[in-house]
Order: C-alpha cells, then structure tokens, then sequence
C-alpha cells in the first residue's frame, strides 16, 4: 500500500494530455477499457481543470507554465495580435510573458526537462534541458537546448517525430484514416521512448512533457466517438473506432508504466482543455458584413466567393452521394493546398479604412474593434468605441438558428471582464461563447450563410473542462475537488516541491489535493516577483511560418 506523508516532495512530474477529456476517459475507465486511469480514480485527488476563456491551446498552456491569465502572459492566439503587431506574427516562446515555473524552479537551484510543451519554439538555454513542442516547424528545426541534446535522442531512440503533417491525409478515405492513425501511434511511441529515455538518464526536479496524440484524434474524429451523434453509427466509425481506442489504450498503459518507475515521486496529469463536437460553424465576419461594420475589397471578395462555393460543395451530403471518392478526394486535396494563410485570407480581403470591427481567427474566439491607433483604425476611442460595443453584444445575442429559433450565443464579454494585466490591451475587445465552443465562430468571407452545419463532418473542438489528477503519497485518495482552474497548476507544482510562490501569479494552491496535515505541515510561502530579462525575439522564416500554418489550417485553427 502507498505511504502517505505531509512531506514536500524533491522532484515532481506534470504529465500533459493536450485535449484529454473526462466524456471519454471516465466512461471508458468504468467499463475497463482504461484501467490505468481506473485507478488513477481511486487513488488520486482529482477533478474538472477549468480551462481558459476561450479553452485554446496558446493561452491555456501559456496559462499552465506562468500561472498567470492572458491579460499577464501576453497570449491570445498562435499569432501576435494585430493590436500589438499589424503583420500578426506567429507567436514564439519569448512572446509569452513573465517567468514559467522552470525559470522559477531554477531560482531555487532546481533543474527542469521540459518536453514537447507547445509554444517552446525556439528552445531557451535553461537549466536543464528542453525539447520544444508545438510551433516547432519541422524535424530540421534546431528543437533542443542544448543544442547536442539532438543528435543524443536520435541516437537513443532512432527516431523523433516532432509533428504529424496532418494536411497530408485525406481522413474520409479509410486508407488515410487508418495511415494517419498509424503515424499518430508511432510519434507517441517515439515521444515515450525519448519520456522514459530522459527520466532516467538525465538530472531533474521538475519534469514536464505533454503528449497531443488524444487532441489530434478528437479535432478530426469526435463523432465517431461520441454516442450523442449519428456518425457515432456510421461504417466509418464502426471501423475506425477500435483503431482509435487503441491509441487511448496505449496512454492508458503508459501511466501504469510510469507510475511504477515514479514510485513515490509525485505525478500530476491534465488537460490544457476538454473537447466536444463541432455542431455548426458561425460565420462572423459575413455577420459583420451584413450588419455593416466591416467591408471587403470588391475584387479580393469575388474571388474568395468562388472558393467557398467549391468548399460548400464538397462538404455537401447530395454531392457527395453522386461524385466518385476518387474526385472528391483530389477536390479536398486542392482546397487543402489552396487555403491561404491568415494574412493573405484575411488582411487582403479587409478594406480597413470602411472596417469598425472584424473577427481575426477561430483561437481567440473575439471580435477586434478597429480602434483608432498610430497609423491604422477608424474608430474614435472613448463614447464610439463604447457604443459600438455595446451594439455588437447586443446583436450578438440576438442570433437566432433559422432553423430552430435557439440563440446561439452563450455569453458575450468585454476583455477586461476576462483578463486583468498590462497585456489586456491586445485581446480582442468583444469574446463571445455559443453553444458551449459546439458552434464555431470562424474567419472566412465569401460565404453567403452566417451559420452553417457541421453535422456531417466528425470533427470536435475544444470544451471549458480539462482534466486534472495528483496521485503520490501527499494527496488525498479518490478524492474529488472542485473549482480548480488553468492559473492553478502552476502554484500548485511549486507548493509540491516546498517552494515560494511569487505574488505576481493568479492562481492558487489546490490545498484540498493534500492528505490532512500537509497544508499545516506546510503553509503556503509567498515570495515578491522578480522581472525577467527581456528576452530576444526570433523571427519564424517564411518557410516556418508556411509549415506550421500548414498544420494550424489542418486542425482547425486557421483557414
């Protein structure tokens, strides 16, 4: 039986489970497909991990590594926001602002391996080592630090797989379901070979590694798993479902094997956020065209309308019916290849001199005011800006599906009812939730329609719920807690290890994950924040900056 002890702990292990979600991982550990995460239930303190709003990838691991909410770390979406860049740069590790928790463990002398956590592009000189994770462009990429730490894994484990190029699959044809399904189980492989590689061969206090094979299934796959949805019974989920759930069952046999070589090290596992089925998409910026505050270049626009006609077509259940798979395939490969970047699908469409608002990408879930500023925007700050918000909120949650009557839209917020911080500025002005993420707001212009189905397409997004587990002899046993939330991880791993947190970060200890007498044993140190050194920015080239837009497109984030 595992001890129990009111002792910090040396050394302390985060396992990331990019998108992991209790909908599958708890009904799945019952019926003992998972058993691992069965009895991860039992015997750790574990519960919902509220992720950030909205629940995307940049600003909830960015929330995860500093403790701190976006309107501190300074990140809203992959790319740079137009308020603060107006080329819109993709994102990198020295746009995330403040201290992460290895630049604080290293302040007490303490190394940390860092692994495959996104946003890690380019990997900074820390102590210890770092393997960077997504935004890295490609296999070629310098993606260690040390920069010798590269060779050394490839020759430990033969092979690293440092992203799958997903545009390259066609995943309605089984064949490249199937293959994608195969090349997401090697990278996993590689990745826990190159896991259980570093924790025994190298020196550290902190580990963290975060695995996105579960993310990526669901971003295409979700109705194929999910009972609510009639995909569920398709001969397509029927016959890739197994295939699926083997990739589930190869985490679920990993954490078995870790918690035997972690003996009483203390793991803690989460989610950056929870998924759930794309319903509809919301087109937001036909819906600012029609409403009158934003217009498109007249001759960009023609061509774009064309563009979308064709994608239309090819997600069409009639059409599909009636043209050969052969044909639709080599449609979708084109339109794979021919969807533009952010800039060029969107900043050359804008006419911004006769533009008030816009709605600039599917991470930041928001609309942008195009405020007056140095050089750009037409719209006065103070009363014009405060009213044209207000109509916008308004108009918002009016939007009724035509099909229903349902309102859409959830919850409308001003940035500064969600984030608090000297990056506040930069979010964009208006975030709004419809249908719990289930309809999606999106880029595009040129589609006549503001919203439009998605229920014949398996794909998922992200939900609020992530996952959080803590098993090891200082936390209490099949015990769950309530009201954790991303700011929160970061503390918490401090306090495990007996170490101050700075005062400068949002979240709090989960002080009900302890077994009885450990908070007394250890009440919780506060330390005054120290400003980091800038750190100097690096560029992606143009040729990065294509690749990793290549695989953003194909997961959903960019189009």
């Amino acid at each position: 039986m595992e001890k129990q002890t009111t002792e910090a702990s040396e050394r302390v292990v985060l396992l990331g489970l990019d998108g992991a979600s209790y909908r599958l991982i708890k009904p799945w550990a019952e019926e003992g497909i998972l058993p691992n995460f069965a009895r991860m239930f039992k015997e750790s303190a574990w519960g919902e991990l509220a992720s950030t709003i909205p629940p995307t990838t940049p600003p909830a691991w960015s929330a995860c590594l500093t403790g701190k909410n976006p309107g501190k770390h300074g990140i809203f979406d992959f790319m740079e926001s137009p308020l603060k860049f107006p080329d819109r740069p993709l994102i990198n590790l020295s746009s995330m602002q403040g201290r992460k928790l290895w630049h604080l463990f290293a302040a007490n002398g303490r190394k940390s391996a860092i692994v495959n956590v996104p946003i890690t592009f380019p990997p900074e000189a820390i102590d210890g080592l770092m393997v960077s994770g997504m935004m890295t462009p490609s296999n070629e990429s310098d993606y260690t630090e040390p920069a010798e730490l590269k060779p050394e894994i490839l020759n430990a484990i033969g092979d690293y797989v440092v992203n799958i190029d997903i545009p390259k699959y066609d995943v309605e044809l089984e064949r490249d379901a199937l293959q994608f399904l195969e090349d997401v189980e090697y990278s996993f492989q590689k990745r826990k070979e190159l896991f259980y590689y570093l924790l025994e061969k190298k020196e550290w206090h902190f580990f963290m590694i975060v695995f996105v094979n579960l993310d990526r299934i669901q971003h295409l796959f979700w109705k194929y798993l999910d009972p609510e949805w009639p995909l569920y019974e398709s001969k397509m989920a029927k016959k890739l479902r197994p295939r699926i759930i083997k990739s589930y069952q190869m985490v679920d046999e990993m954490l078995g094997e870790l918690r035997s070589k972690l003996g009483d090290t203390p793991l803690v596992i989460m989610s950056d956020h929870g998924f759930g089925a794309t319903r509809q998409w919301f087109n937001v910026n036909t819906w600012l065209m029609q409403k009158g505050y934003l217009k498109a270049n007249a001759d960009v626009l023609k061509k774009r309308k064309l563009f979308m006609t064709l994608m239309n077509l090819n997600d069409s259940p009639i059409i599909k019916a009636l043209i050969p798979k052969s044909v639709q395939s080599a449609v979708r490969g084109k339109i794979r290849r021919g969807r533009s970047t952010f800039k060029s699908d969107l900043e050359s469409v804008l006419d911004y001199s006769n533009t008030r608002a816009f709605f600039a990408s599917i991470p930041s879930q928001g609309i942008f005011i195009n405020v007056k500023r140095e050089g750009a925007g037409i719209v006065e700050p103070g009363a014009e800006y405060d009213q044209l918000r207000d109509e916008i909120k308004a108009g918002l949650l009016e939007i009724k599906d035509p099909k229903t009557g349902e309102k859409i839209v959830d919850h409308v917020y001003f940035r500064e009812e969600l984030y608090h911080g000297d990056q506040t500025k930069y979010a964009a002005d208006i975030i709004f939730v419809a249908r719990n993420y289930g309809c999606l707001g999106r880029q595009l212009i040129g589609l006549p329609a503001v919203l439009q189905s998605s229920a014949n397409v398996p794909n998922g997004f992200h939900r609020m719920e992530g996952v959080f587990m803590a098993a090891g002899p200082q936390f209490k046993k099949g015990h769950e807690i309530k009201g954790a939330e991303m700011p929160d991880v970061a503390p918490t791993i401090l306090h495990i290890t007996g170490q101050a947190v700075p005062d400068d970060m949002d979240g709090k200890v989960l002080e009900d994950i302890y077994q009885p007498g450990f908070m007394e044993a250890n009440p919780i140190k506060s330390i005054k924040a120290n400003s980091l050194p800038e750190f100097e920015r690096k560029n992606f080239s143009a040729e990065e900056t294509e690749e990793i837009s290549k695989r953003l497109r194909s997961l959903g984030y960019l189009e």
